[in-house]
């Protein structure tokens, strides 16, 4: 994997456990990768029918070259050379405590006066860019400390970086390709180029498999962005990325897959694989 930014080197990675805060030795690794199959779920909301039942068609082929992650499904292909997004405000939450709906209010640690954000401290960070690898599994993760504790989910957002937002001014002067998008991809449909851009702005809490206990010692969590459902078309074959930059009905749809292609794991072995 690419190094995520520079920015990701302050990341600071939230912890929602009731009334305490972070331990020296409990660290967690976090990082993020392209999936290298097909993720049964974000396949089935991208193929969902919003007016009967799901509709037919074949999972995608996803091959990783050197040209970069080849996406082959029926008659067309993506060939995706460069992946970025943008993500702040990425917390790990337990299932044991009572956690107040965090929402995207800033990027500096901010007290709270209730009682939900006191038992369930949360540290925001970012914006931050992350840039996937796209020609093979990448093991480029930050360490962050967190409270002992059984945790159930990941919490991120996506984050539009907007062009009069002062929070957002650094990382716009160190990202100018990211003014009022979240998500950019490079590549080639059918041999053609394609640039890819999306301002998708969602909060995402992504259940993990199994709780992930932290006590003295590490972890790592990775999360797995299925990129190959992005564009997928109900009717078969892929949408042609550069007709969902224009606003309607296949931009709308890429945009709803975008947000079901987050999942997370736990990565004992650093290998992009769930253990």
């Amino acid at each position: 994997m690419r190094p995520l930014a520079l920015s990701l080197v302050v990341l600071s990675l939230a912890a929602c456990n009731a009334g305490t805060g972070p331990e020296v030795g409990n660290q967690v690794g976090l990082g993020f990768q392209l999936a290298r199959t097909p993720s049964a779920s974000a396949l089935a909301a991208a193929l969902a029918s919003p007016d009967g039942p799901p509709l037919a068609g074949d999972p995608p082929v996803i091959t990783t070259t050197a040209a970069g992650l080849r996406i082959t499904r029926d008659a067309d292909v993506i060939l995706i050379t460069k992946a970025q997004f943008v993500v702040r405000n990425v917390s790990l939450r337990s299932a044991l405590a009572t956690c107040a709906d965090d929402d995207d209010i800033g990027s500096s640690l901010r007290a709270s006066s209730s009682d939900d954000d006191d038992d369930c401290p949360t540290l925001r960070v970012g914006p931050f860019l992350v840039d996937m690898s796209v020609t093979g599994p990448g093991d480029a993760r930050v360490a962050v400390p967190v409270p002992a504790g059984t945790y159930s989910s990941l919490s991120l957002r996506l984050h539009k970086v907007t062009s009069n937002d002062s929070s957002d001014a650094v990382f716009r002067r160190a990202n100018p390709d990211f003014r009022d998008i979240s998500v950019r991809l490079e590549g080639t449909y059918n041999g053609t180029a394609f640039v890819f851009v999306n301002d998708v702005n969602a909060k995402m809490t992504v259940p993990l498999p199994e709780p992930l206990t932290i006590g003295t010692g590490g972890s790592d969590v990775t999360v797995s962005v299925d990129v190959s459902s992005w564009f997928l078309r109900p009717q078969g074959g892929l949408y042609p990325p550069a007709s969902a930059n224009v606003p309607g009905a296949v931009r709308a749809a890429v945009q709803n897959n975008i947000k079901s292609a987050f999942r997370a794991f736990r990565d004992r072995n650093r290998d992009g694989r769930q253990d």
